[in-house]
């Protein structure tokens, strides 16, 4: 189903199901910890804020969008809640929202006496008075009292002599219930769509304890996604566990089999780093729960049987429910019960129009022939109504009528015109963003498109804004550009309709059968603008040669590639025939115009001497042969991406000097670079740096510590990488360093200036002799004074010293100076106890010590803590499992995990 009233409701435009604010020093660790947990469990998808620090008097723009984008708002008012002015700010605007956006607000009175709220008495008259005697808050005092008061009259929980446990489970089974209603409302502006719940509702037996597959099959853009997430937003609140899972097509041939299951159970499971090698545990979790599943345009049987194969695998109760395009698919699989979708009738299709047309049901007279004739170009597809409607949504009754007027003279009254229509209401600019995404970038990031983009010229914000509210793309969840198979086909549809039979003269290539035929033939004309051939399909070899690329002097896009499920396997890049492509050895790019040059296993050296693409922005060329990229200076200061990963003859990254506009350089698993070119610190704007498994790379030139944009850094793998640089301290905006299983010697002083990192990784780094370079060291600035290397990291959020040779050696009391540390990961290491200091990091969530067989005792563990995994623990006393046992759920918090050795505490 599709539907422009859904569209347009407030529901469908939410991010989060609740807000959540409260006062972080009185209930982040306990009552709102226990809450949110609670929540999340049950699938109401809920923001809360993990910045533990009040920044200002104003609160961050992202703290103001998700106030705006949430249903609902649940505000935890404990004893020192006034004393925040960020509270007090947050609460403002929950109230500007409650009255603006129509959004619902609940107290909870945690133990608080709700007149004292109300009324400004006790610890809130106090905060307030003390507030009043800042001049700074005078203004803003007023606005929140009147907030205090206004919230405290609303309907909600006093916390006072209740069981926090029932009290919780009572507040999420009643956001549940609203949450329900509210989905169930949302469908009523879906034309049709409840006849159609009630035959799938059928074929799910909910009252029965038996396992149940079903599945939805029809054509595409007929509804089934729709369709499936009514279902499940429906029915999810009767299940334990819930899954929808979208787009599972997408995902495999992007990420391939394995990587497909470990998303998907991670996802049911709600473990992001769920280990896959523990699949034992991850059935006997599944098969004690019931649990809904939706997996979303699945046409691959060998999908079903990887994902959902075994009916054991799931709890009784429980129920898959599949969409599909392939009827065979389901049948094949044993998926006996299925519905098929159908399309809309008239009388449907007619509503569904008067959404876009006037906002209720009943259409003027005038207006209804012209919808007839709508209808008709349609044939009753929800997708094609939806983009038609979408176009005609604003325009006059004139403008109607000049629009279908141009519709009756359109040849072959079918849906690919139906659809070409919205397309034919763009600009230029619009036009070419759309034909690019169609061909070329579909479910690609937005940000990197845009990029690409916008270097064309297309002015690329203002063009997927079009694009968008012409219903032609969607942007995903996470930042994907996305676009229904049938419009896709209708932009593919445009680009061969510019020459049927001969494919030279088309705007773009994707066909590797096409593209095969251009080149070998030397047929390429100026007419093309951007090749994507996927050589995983290619049969015979392919010779690029000068001659072959010289007439096509106005190619933008140039990607040769392999998928990725396949490249991930594919080792022997000096196997001509594998890679498929041959070069001339005086081989030249017609790369004046290019913007993206994307070459896998590119077979020489280097680039030509004369390569200088003054527009080009992306330039990758994983798998290659080259050893120099270029000699001397190259001036491209359009460049953003490079990626040379996997080019196993690299010796030594190129001058960067010309290039400083560099936003992202990968060169993961460049075995044979030695050398990083002193330049580097030239990248101002570099906020990703790849270089996992250079395996003879040493050290960073001193440079590199000018990155100041610098947010991502991989080192791992870089066996014989010996230290950072002195001044490493100064990569002010760096947040995740993985440096695995290194050679490092010693942590520069400097280490602990890193102030924004939020996650650390030095796993499998043995130091030159035990963990010399994790000891403190004396500063050279300060005689006698001593350094923490990891003291300073006030932001560190997780922290992985696992098969670090750590014993009790090393001074590792500076662990408890991390004050924002989350997970803690000491995994195989020979410590026979931890530092009593660890009891100072109240954030501290997850702990792991699995294979820590020196291991004798525990010390105490901060409160907050609920994942403890120690695991082949084999020294451990018993002492430690009452050390655990005294964390065990009291009244006050939920579901903890403590796996020790051979002891399961659930």
């Amino acid at each position: 189903m599709a539907s422009a009233a859904a569209a347009s409701s407030s529901s469908s435009q939410r991010r989060y199901d609740v807000f959540l604010s409260f006062r972080g020093e009185d209930t982040r660790n306990n009552f709102t910890a226990h809450l949110y947990h609670a929540l999340c469990q049950k699938g109401i998808n809920t923001f809360i804020d993990d910045d533990k620090l009040e920044r200002g008097q104003v609160i961050s723009p992202a703290l103001v969008a998700a106030i705006e984008n949430s249903m609902y708002s649940i505000v935890v008012l404990s004893k020192n809640y006034a004393s925040s002015r960020w509270c007090l700010q947050e609460l403002v605007k929950i109230v500007e929202c409650m009255k603006s956006k129509r959004q619902r607000v609940f107290p909870i009175f945690y133990d608080v006496d709700p007149s004292d709220v109300r009324r400004h008495r006790g610890t809130f008259g106090e905060a307030l008075a003390k507030h009043e005697e800042n001049s700074e808050n005078m203004e803003r005092v007023e606005s929140w009292k009147d907030a205090l008061t206004q919230v405290a009259n609303l309907s909600g929980w006093d916390s006072r002599n209740k069981n926090e446990v029932l009290l919780i489970k009572e507040i999420v089974t009643d956001i549940l219930n609203k949450l329900l209603t509210t989905s169930i409302s949302d469908t009523e502006n879906l034309v049709g769509i409840d006849a159609r719940m009630k035959e799938i509702e059928m074929q799910l037996c909910l009252g029965s304890d038996d396992f149940l597959m079903v599945g939805i099959w029809g054509m595409g853009g007929i509804g089934k996604t729709t369709l499936a997430r009514a279902i499940y937003e429906k029915i999810r609140g009767q299940f334990e566990a819930c899954c929808f899972f979208e787009n599972v097509e997408e995902h495999l041939a992007n990420e391939g089999l394995i990587r497909l299951q470990q998303k998907f159970l991670a996802q049911l499971l709600e473990e992001p780093n769920l280990n896959m090698k523990a699949l034992t545990s991850i059935k006997e979790r599944l098969y004690s729960k019931q649990v809904l599943v939706v997996l979303d345009n699945v046409n691959d049987p060998k999908i079903l049987k990887c994902l959902v194969g075994n009916r054991d695998w799931f709890g009784q109760g429980s129920r898959i429910i599949i969409t599909t395009r392939d009827e065979r698919m389901l049948i094949s699989h044993g998926v006996l019960n299925y519905y098929k979708a159908r399309r809309f009738n008239y009388d449907e299709a007619l509503r569904f129009l008067s959404h876009y047309l006037l906002k209720h049901e009943i259409l003027r007279d005038d207006f209804i022939e012209l919808s007839r004739e709508v209808i008709g170009y349609a044939q009753g597809l929800p997708l094609a109504l939806e983009v038609l409607g979408s176009f005609l949504f604003s325009m006059t009754k004139e403008e109607w009528r000049n629009q279908l007027n141009k519709l009756k003279s359109t040849p072959n009254m079918k849906i690919q015109e139906v659809l070409e229509v919205s397309y034919n209401g763009l600009d230029d600019k619009e036009k070419n963003i759309f034909l690019d995404i169609a061909c070329f970038f579909k479910g690609e990031d937005k940000d990197y498109v845009m990029e690409i983009l916008d270097g064309c010229g297309f002015f690329s914000l203002s063009g997927i804004r079009a694009l968008i509210e012409k219903s032609l793309i969607t942007i995903s969840w996470n930042n994907k550009l996305m676009m229904h198979d049938l419009i896709q086909e209708m932009g593919r549809e445009i680009v061969r309709q510019q020459s049927l039979e001969e494919p030279s003269k088309r705007s773009r290539l994707w066909f590797h059968e096409d593209i095969y035929d251009v080149l070998q033939k030397n047929t390429a004309t100026e007419k093309i603008e951007g090749i994507f051939l996927n050589l995983s399909h290619l049969e015979e070899m392919l010779d690029f040669t000068t001659q072959a690329l010289a007439r096509m002097n106005r190619l933008r896009l140039l990607k040769v590639y392999k998928s990725k499920n396949i490249s991930r396997n594919f080792k022997d890049i000096s196997n001509m025939e594998n890679c498929k492509v041959n070069f001339s050895k005086d081989f030249k790019f017609c790369y004046h115009e290019l913007r993206c040059l994307y070459f896998y296993g590119y077979s020489l050296k280097s680039l030509p001497i004369d390569f200088n693409p003054k527009n080009l922005v992306e330039l990758s060329m994983p798998y290659s042969h080259i050893k120099q990229l270029w000699k001397g200076l190259k001036v491209l200061e359009k460049l953003k991406f490079m990626d040379l990963s996997h080019s196993k003859y690299l010796i030594e990254t190129p001058n960067f000097q010309g290039v400083t506009n560099l936003k992202r350089l990968v060169l993961e698993d460049c075995v044979s670079l030695r050398k990083v070119h002193s330049s580097l610190g030239d990248l101002k704007n570099l906020s990703f740096l790849n270089l996992k498994n250079c395996k003879m790379l040493k050290s960073l030139p001193s440079s590199t510590c000018d990155l100041k944009s610098l947010e991502t850094f991989i080192l791992s793998g870089c066996s014989k990488f010996e230290g950072f640089p002195e001044n490493f301290g100064s990569l002010e905006m760096l947040k995740e360093l993985y440096a695995d299983e290194i050679a490092i010697r010693v942590l520069p002083s400097s280490f602990s200036f890193l102030r924004n990192l939020k996650i650390l990784s030095f796993k499998g780094c043995k130091g030159p002799s035990s963990t010399l370079w994790l000891l403190p060291r004396r500063s050279s600035n300060s005689i006698g004074s001593i350094l923490q290397p990891l003291s300073g990291l006030c932001s560190l959020t997780t922290l992985n010293l696992s098969n670090c040779n750590l014993s009790d050696e090393p001074n590792l009391s500076s662990l408890g100076f991390l004050s924002s540390l989350e997970d803690l990961h000491l995994c195989g290491n020979d410590f026979v106890t931890l530092p009593s200091t660890i009891s100072r990091l109240s954030n501290l969530k997850r702990l792991e010590l699995e294979n820590c067989r020196r291991l004798q005792s525990l010390p105490e563990l901060p409160s907050s803590i609920y994942h403890i995994y120690a695991e082949n623990c084999t020294s451990l006393k018993d002492g430690s499992h009452q050390v655990l046992k005294s964390l065990l759920p009291t009244g006050k918090h939920q579901k903890r995990k403590f796996m020790v050795s051979f002891l399961y505490i659930p």
